[in-house]
Protein backbone atom coordinates (compact mmCIF):
# COMPACT_ATOMS: atom_id res chain seq x y z
CA UNK A 1 0.00 0.00 0.00
CA UNK A 2 1.43 3.23 -0.41
CA UNK A 3 0.53 6.01 1.71
CA UNK A 4 1.94 9.67 1.21
CA UNK A 5 2.62 11.95 3.66
CA UNK A 6 1.12 15.44 3.29
CA UNK A 7 2.65 18.08 5.51
CA UNK A 8 -0.43 21.05 6.08
CA UNK A 9 1.16 24.55 5.63
CA UNK A 10 2.62 26.26 8.48
CA UNK A 11 4.60 29.21 9.53
CA UNK A 12 7.88 28.73 11.75
CA UNK A 13 10.50 30.70 13.46
CA UNK A 14 14.35 31.01 12.14
CA UNK A 15 17.42 31.34 14.10
CA UNK A 16 21.00 32.37 14.02
CA UNK A 17 24.26 32.70 15.77
CA UNK A 18 25.47 36.55 15.94
CA UNK A 19 29.47 36.95 16.03
CA UNK A 20 31.33 38.31 18.40
CA UNK A 21 32.11 41.31 17.29
CA UNK A 22 28.19 41.79 16.92
CA UNK A 23 27.75 40.50 20.60
CA UNK A 24 30.37 43.34 22.01
CA UNK A 25 28.33 45.49 20.44
CA UNK A 26 25.09 44.89 21.76
CA UNK A 27 26.98 45.12 25.12
CA UNK A 28 27.76 48.26 24.80
CA UNK A 29 24.21 49.57 23.53
CA UNK A 30 22.95 47.75 26.89
CA UNK A 31 25.72 49.99 28.96
CA UNK A 32 24.94 52.91 26.85
CA UNK A 33 21.13 52.29 28.47
CA UNK A 34 21.97 51.90 31.95
CA UNK A 35 23.35 55.56 31.84
CA UNK A 36 20.74 56.55 30.05
CA UNK A 37 18.24 54.68 32.55
CA UNK A 38 14.74 54.80 30.34
CA UNK A 39 12.58 52.02 31.98
CA UNK A 40 10.59 50.47 29.45
CA UNK A 41 8.46 48.27 32.17
CA UNK A 42 5.49 49.78 31.57
CA UNK A 43 5.06 49.24 27.88
CA UNK A 44 5.38 45.39 27.84
CA UNK A 45 3.87 42.58 29.98
CA UNK A 46 7.01 41.09 32.09
CA UNK A 47 7.07 40.61 35.29
CA UNK A 48 10.52 41.42 35.86
CA UNK A 49 12.40 43.96 37.60
CA UNK A 50 13.84 45.96 35.06
CA UNK A 51 13.56 46.75 31.58
CA UNK A 52 15.27 49.92 29.48
CA UNK A 53 14.88 50.84 25.98
CA UNK A 54 18.08 50.61 24.00
CA UNK A 55 18.65 53.34 21.01
CA UNK A 56 20.62 53.04 17.62
CA UNK A 57 20.20 49.28 17.29
CA UNK A 58 19.91 49.72 14.01
CA UNK A 59 23.17 50.51 13.01
CA UNK A 60 24.15 47.06 14.04
CA UNK A 61 21.15 45.16 13.49
CA UNK A 62 19.77 46.01 10.29
CA UNK A 63 21.87 43.73 7.64
CA UNK A 64 20.91 40.83 10.30
CA UNK A 65 17.32 41.13 10.55
CA UNK A 66 17.03 42.45 7.08
CA UNK A 67 18.44 38.87 5.98
CA UNK A 68 16.67 37.00 8.58
CA UNK A 69 13.34 38.65 7.42
CA UNK A 70 13.95 37.90 3.88
CA UNK A 71 14.87 34.06 4.52
CA UNK A 72 11.58 33.97 6.17
CA UNK A 73 9.59 35.15 3.49
CA UNK A 74 11.03 32.76 1.20
CA UNK A 75 10.77 29.73 3.84
CA UNK A 76 6.87 30.60 5.28
CA UNK A 77 5.53 33.51 3.10
CA UNK A 78 4.88 36.71 4.57
CA UNK A 79 2.99 36.14 8.38
CA UNK A 80 0.64 39.25 8.03
CA UNK A 81 -2.02 39.85 6.38
CA UNK A 82 -0.80 42.44 3.55
CA UNK A 83 -0.91 40.03 1.15
CA UNK A 84 -4.70 39.66 1.05
CA UNK A 85 -4.95 43.32 0.23
CA UNK A 86 -3.12 42.88 -2.79
CA UNK A 87 -0.44 44.99 -1.10
CA UNK A 88 2.51 43.11 -1.83
CA UNK A 89 5.20 45.94 -1.57
CA UNK A 90 6.42 46.38 2.00
CA UNK A 91 9.77 47.49 4.47
CA UNK A 92 10.16 46.54 7.86
CA UNK A 93 11.25 49.04 10.31
CA UNK A 94 13.06 48.63 13.52
CA UNK A 95 10.10 49.93 15.77
CA UNK A 96 11.23 49.24 19.13
CA UNK A 97 14.71 48.07 20.77
CA UNK A 98 14.54 47.23 24.79
CA UNK A 99 16.72 44.45 26.85
CA UNK A 100 15.18 42.55 29.85
CA UNK A 101 16.69 42.07 33.06
CA UNK A 102 15.36 38.82 34.78
CA UNK A 103 15.92 37.72 38.03
CA UNK A 104 15.02 34.50 39.54
CA UNK A 105 10.91 33.94 39.77
CA UNK A 106 10.22 36.53 37.53
CA UNK A 107 8.51 35.55 34.56
CA UNK A 108 6.98 36.95 31.23
CA UNK A 109 3.62 35.66 30.89
CA UNK A 110 1.48 34.65 28.11
CA UNK A 111 2.00 37.44 25.40
CA UNK A 112 2.26 38.60 21.62
CA UNK A 113 3.91 41.43 20.31
CA UNK A 114 3.15 44.21 17.95
CA UNK A 115 4.45 44.85 14.27
CA UNK A 116 4.81 41.97 11.80
CA UNK A 117 8.24 40.37 13.18
CA UNK A 118 9.79 40.30 16.55
CA UNK A 119 12.90 38.67 17.71
CA UNK A 120 14.84 37.93 20.94
CA UNK A 121 18.48 37.79 21.42
CA UNK A 122 20.20 36.19 24.47
CA UNK A 123 22.95 37.70 25.88
CA UNK A 124 23.33 36.13 29.32
CA UNK A 125 21.82 32.66 30.71
CA UNK A 126 23.19 32.33 34.16
CA UNK A 127 21.38 28.72 34.62
CA UNK A 128 21.29 25.45 32.85
CA UNK A 129 17.63 24.32 32.33
CA UNK A 130 19.00 20.81 32.80
CA UNK A 131 19.90 21.99 36.34
CA UNK A 132 16.63 23.52 36.87
CA UNK A 133 14.59 20.70 35.94
CA UNK A 134 16.10 18.27 38.69
CA UNK A 135 15.35 21.09 41.63
CA UNK A 136 12.80 19.49 43.70
CA UNK A 137 9.89 21.93 42.60
CA UNK A 138 10.35 20.05 39.29
CA UNK A 139 11.61 16.73 39.67
CA UNK A 140 8.65 14.78 40.55
CA UNK A 141 6.89 16.70 37.66
CA UNK A 142 5.24 15.11 34.99
CA UNK A 143 6.42 18.38 33.37
CA UNK A 144 10.04 19.07 33.58
CA UNK A 145 10.53 20.91 30.07
CA UNK A 146 9.28 24.17 31.33
CA UNK A 147 10.85 25.65 34.05
CA UNK A 148 13.86 28.57 33.25
CA UNK A 149 12.82 27.55 29.54
CA UNK A 150 11.53 30.44 26.96
CA UNK A 151 8.62 28.73 25.04
CA UNK A 152 6.07 29.67 21.91
CA UNK A 153 2.95 28.78 22.17
CA UNK A 154 0.29 28.12 19.53
CA UNK A 155 -2.99 26.03 18.37
CA UNK A 156 -2.40 22.82 16.19
CA UNK A 157 -4.65 21.83 13.50
CA UNK A 158 -7.01 20.04 16.00
CA UNK A 159 -7.13 23.16 17.66
CA UNK A 160 -4.97 21.73 20.98
CA UNK A 161 -2.77 24.22 22.50
CA UNK A 162 0.85 23.53 22.22
CA UNK A 163 4.03 24.00 23.28
CA UNK A 164 7.70 24.35 21.49
CA UNK A 165 10.14 25.53 24.28
CA UNK A 166 13.61 26.46 23.73
CA UNK A 167 16.37 25.32 26.53
CA UNK A 168 17.77 27.94 28.59
CA UNK A 169 21.89 27.65 29.15
CA UNK A 170 24.68 29.37 28.12
CA UNK A 171 24.99 27.62 24.78
CA UNK A 172 21.90 29.34 24.00
CA UNK A 173 24.30 32.83 24.57
CA UNK A 174 24.59 35.10 21.43
CA UNK A 175 21.96 32.90 19.49
CA UNK A 176 18.84 35.41 17.77
CA UNK A 177 15.47 33.95 17.35
CA UNK A 178 12.66 35.74 14.58
CA UNK A 179 9.32 34.75 14.73
CA UNK A 180 5.88 36.51 13.53
CA UNK A 181 5.05 38.83 16.20
CA UNK A 182 1.56 37.24 16.62
CA UNK A 183 3.27 34.13 17.75
CA UNK A 184 2.37 34.02 21.56
CA UNK A 185 5.31 33.11 23.31
CA UNK A 186 6.76 33.70 27.13
CA UNK A 187 9.69 33.24 29.39
CA UNK A 188 9.15 30.80 32.76
CA UNK A 189 11.08 31.42 35.96
CA UNK A 190 14.28 30.19 36.80
CA UNK A 191 15.33 29.32 40.74
CA UNK A 192 18.25 29.10 43.21
CA UNK A 193 20.37 31.39 41.25
CA UNK A 194 20.84 35.38 42.30
CA UNK A 195 22.18 36.19 39.12
CA UNK A 196 20.87 38.01 36.18
CA UNK A 197 18.94 36.52 32.49
CA UNK A 198 19.61 39.31 30.50
CA UNK A 199 18.40 39.05 26.56
CA UNK A 200 17.35 42.00 24.31
CA UNK A 201 14.00 42.12 22.28
CA UNK A 202 12.73 44.18 19.47
CA UNK A 203 9.79 44.56 17.16
CA UNK A 204 9.61 45.05 13.19
CA UNK A 205 7.01 47.36 12.03
CA UNK A 206 5.85 46.95 8.63
CA UNK A 207 5.58 50.32 6.20
CA UNK A 208 3.96 49.76 2.48
CA UNK A 209 6.29 50.79 -0.20
CA UNK A 210 3.84 52.52 -2.88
Amino acid sequence: MDISKIELPNVGVLATKLNENIIQELWQLVDDAKEIDEPYNKKLSGNITLSLQLKNGEKILSQILEEMTTKYQESYGIPFNYLRTGKENYITVLDSLWVNFQYQHEFNPIHKHSGGYSFVIWMKIPTHYKEQKNLPITNSSANTTSISNFAFIYSDILGGIREFAFNMSDEAEGHLLLFPAGLKHQVYPFYNCDDVRISISGNLGITISE
